[in-house]
């Protein structure tokens, strides 16, 4: 059967699909490390933190604040197809974990008036704090492989 995401995600579309998603330039080792999450996810996707780990990845090479929806795209764009996060379940860790702790912010943008409430979306962005974290997360895993 025909997987057009599969598609888009060849190595020659990357680059294209990493100037539309915003990202920085990526180094050799970061794209090592994102292969690396995406050949042993299921040994790490029981972990709390794999969630963490992954969108502080994603939020890392972005060279702008990110909706959860474009944390999600980023996060399946670098590991070919291999691994999806439903925007919700990044909203949960992103909430719950790492703003409540400082590894991110969050600006809520108001998008349009709902039938009760404005509808608001929350951009994402790494600090300095996360940025250490991060750091520190893959020192450890590159001594570890």
């Amino acid at each position: 059967m025909y997987n057009q995401k599969a598609a888009e995600n060849t190595p020659k579309n990357f680059e294209k699909q990493k100037k539309k998603q915003h990202l920085k330039e990526s180094d050799h080792t970061n794209q090592k490390i994102w292969e690396s999450i995406a050949k042993n996810y299921d040994m790490i996707q029981g972990a709390q933190l794999s969630n963490s780990f992954i969108t502080l990845m994603a939020l890392n090479e972005a060279n702008k604040p990110l909706n959860t929806t474009q944390i999600s795209e980023i996060i399946s764009l670098h590991t070919k197809g291999e691994i999806y996060k439903i925007s919700a379940t990044l909203k949960d860790s992103l909430e719950h974990r790492l703003k409540r702790e400082g590894y991110v912010e969050g600006i809520d943008v108001p998008t349009q008036q709902g039938l009760r409430k404005p509808v608001k979306m929350t951009l994402y962005s790494i600090t300095p704090k996360g940025t250490n974290l991060l750091k520190g997360w893959i020192s450890f895993l590159s001594a570890y492989s």
